[in-house]
């Protein structure tokens, strides 16, 4: 195929992937929270037992799937992750039309905010890297840097779950209050965004283990070492889709999307940095875009967070009597 077409069909089944990806995960959503209407306990159905959890389950895979499989092959890394950057403004967008989420200028900021952040960093973290034999990995794996690094990050992520459980035992009128549901729902979505990093720098690892067996005729799939790494990539890209899913029971996907999304950046480029020793080579302008990136996605973020939060209140309170809501996530702070 001429390189122009496979290109252009590359940036066509991104998009198209990645909204579908973005529907998925509103009818998860959406299924979740018409199921959390029901009075009674005894009519709620688990997830995998509801017709629209199942379609927005199977649309949110096969997007992934199908979609990253055609992209990593016709598009460079760079265009890649910046299309991923699409998904932020089509879960916004179907957050309004789904799922009855208010569309004001606040949301219209965070939008632009975010998608302006997500490109950023995308653009100026991508780094070309050539494939490594089996042995040359297990040298990078085995680097004190990145091995303190992976362990410190897993114990933070173990952290964040073990907060969550008690968060659990708070009395039932706090448990079940908005400020508890998005302090969890966030915390599963750290969780999902760090595991999602992880999982992908195993698998670009097996991804050189299967080109290098191509490119040089010799397998490196003939120890025991190649399939446990890809044995830990299952295991952490099904927490991490666990997770999510944890994280979508609870909030809004206009806030959980690019919260994860900014979580899986940042500790993608982490990783990359460390394990494949790219400190020295990123330019101090690179660094400095990728900060800027970050700091508008949060901001994004934070402003699509308060949107939802100031319509809850306004709800609560006489419009007259509306204050600036206490919140974990508001304007001007960050987290608490």
């Amino acid at each position: 195929m001429d390189p122009g077409a496979a290109l252009a069909m590359g940036v066509i089944v991104g998009l198209a992937s990645t909204c579908v990806q973005s529907v998925g995960l509103t009818l998860q959503r959406k299924s979740h929270m018409l199921e959390d209407e029901k009075t009674d306990e005894s009519e709620r159905r688990p997830p995998f037992r509801r017709r629209r959890w199942q379609v927005g389950m199977f649309l949110f895979l096969i997007a992934n799937i199908v979609g990253s499989t055609i992209q990593i092959v016709a598009l460079p890394l760079p265009l890649l992750s910046t299309l991923q950057a699409s998904g932020l403004v089509f879960n916004s967008i179907l957050a309004s039309l789904l799922l009855q989420e208010p569309w004001t200028w606040r949301a219209v900021y965070g939008t632009v905010l975010v998608a302006t952040g997500a490109v950023l960093i995308s653009y100026f973290s991508a780094m070309p890297e050539p494939s490594h034999s089996l042995q040359q990995l297990l040298v990078l794996l085995s680097k004190p840097s990145f091995l303190v690094w992976f362990i410190l990050s897993l114990v933070f992520v173990l952290g964040v779950v073990i907060m969550t459980f008690f968060l659990r035992y708070l009395p039932g009128h706090k448990k079940e209050g908005p400020r508890v549901a998005l302090v969890n729902g966030m915390a599963f979505g750290l969780v999902s965004g760090v595991l999602s990093a992880h999982a992908l720098l195993l698998a670009k690892s097996a991804v050189e283990l299967v080109v290098r067996s191509i490119t040089d005729k010799e397998n490196q799939f003939k120890t025991f070492e190649p399939w446990l790494l890809l044995l830990a990539f299952l295991f952490l890209s099904l927490s991490q889709l666990y997770y999510l899913h944890l994280g979508l029971k609870l909030i809004s996907t206009s806030i959980l999307y690019p919260f994860v999304f900014c979580i899986y950046n940042i500790v993608a480029i982490l990783d990359g940095l460390i394990y494949f020793r790219q400190m020295d080579r990123l330019p101090p302008l690179s660094a400095g875009l990728i900060a800027l990136g970050t700091i508008l996605l949060l901001a994004g973020v934070l402003a699509l967070s308060w949107r939802l939060q100031h319509d809850e209140d306004c709800e609560e309170r006489h419009p007259l009597q509306a204050e600036i809501p206490q919140t974990l996530i508001a304007p001007g702070m960050g987290f608490v």
